[in-house]
């Protein structure tokens, strides 16, 4: 899994698929519940730590899940565009920027992909997927798909309430805006990742989300725990809720890490900081 997750960290998994279409995606289903063989959807694998065990069962990779399509555009310039879970966000922002499509500046620089994405209600500072998206499309462990309107879906910090099933794409409404506007505050925030984020190192974002006052990186380096190490995995001394894999780090080392920083910010600090992102597998 190493392979397929932005940490560079992992055990093997079991199987990987990669289904082509719907029909791909229900015969999965169907014969994962005959066998009883449980599924794991990976997205681009931007905000997982696989376990050094790896996965057991099957690892569902959406990636040929990638198409674009805009859906509907209106007078007033309002356009709904639809986009399939293994679309890269990156990918997605170019596809608006070219049509001149403004609403997803937000994700700017935010990796992963638009089914991820829509799990974790990502977002930065200037906006969350909830603030964009107008509809999901699923299918439901029967192998039905089913679509879910924005009022019926719970967005909370880093989550989203859904049915058990797995995301095929997503409907969002977007409107008509210059390109020079959407690229120059496209640029403006990827900077400010740039300045302030460890860019370009394997790791896997945010590890904790921030508390209800203040910032997660902030109370870490109150604790003196920047650049803190055990291994190859390294709290950032850019940021210090990152955890950066400096060559080989393996998960135990980066589960050490952060059991040690919630341990230390809750007696310093008080605060019990809870993690964003998400570890999976067996140890």
């Amino acid at each position: 899994m190493k392979n397929h997750t932005s940490f560079k960290i992992g055990g093997p998994a079991d199987i990987m698929v990669f289904p082509q279409d719907l029909q791909d995606l229900e015969n999965l289903l169907h014969v994962a519940d005959e066998e009883k063989v449980s599924l794991f959807i990976l997205g681009k694998g931007t905000n997982i730590l696989v376990k050094d065990g790896g996965i057991r069962g099957i690892v569902v990779n959406l990636q040929r899940f990638d198409k674009i399509m805009i859906e509907s555009e209106d007078e007033n310039g309002e356009t709904i565009v639809f986009a399939e879970a293994g679309v890269n966000l990156s990918r997605f922002l170019n596809f608006a920027v070219s049509h001149g499509l403004a609403g997803l500046e937000f994700a700017a620089g935010i990796p992963g992909s638009v089914g991820g994405a829509i799990v974790m209600n990502a977002g930065s500072f200037d906006g969350e997927i909830k603030d964009a998206i107008k509809q999901i499309r699923m299918m439901d462990l029967s192998g039905n798909v089913i679509e879910i309107d924005r009022e019926d879906i719970r967005f909370g910090y880093r989550t989203a309430r859904l049915p058990k099933g797995i995301i095929l794409g997503g409907s969002f409404v977007l409107h008509k805006d210059s390109n020079k506007k959407i690229k120059d505050k496209m640029i403006a925030l990827i900077g400010r990742r740039k300045e302030k984020q460890p860019i370009g190192v394997p790791s896997a974002g945010s590890v904790f989300k921030n508390p209800a006052t203040g910032f997660a990186g902030a109370l870490i380096e109150s604790v003196g725990l920047k650049g803190y190490r055990i291994g190859d995995a390294e709290l950032s001394k850019k940021h210090a809720n990152f955890i950066v894999n400096k060559g080989r780090a393996v998960a135990k080392d980066v589960i050490s890490l952060i059991e040690i920083i919630k341990e230390k910010v809750k007696k310093e600090k008080g605060v019990a900081l809870k993690l964003e992102i998400k570890i999976v597998g067996k140890d």
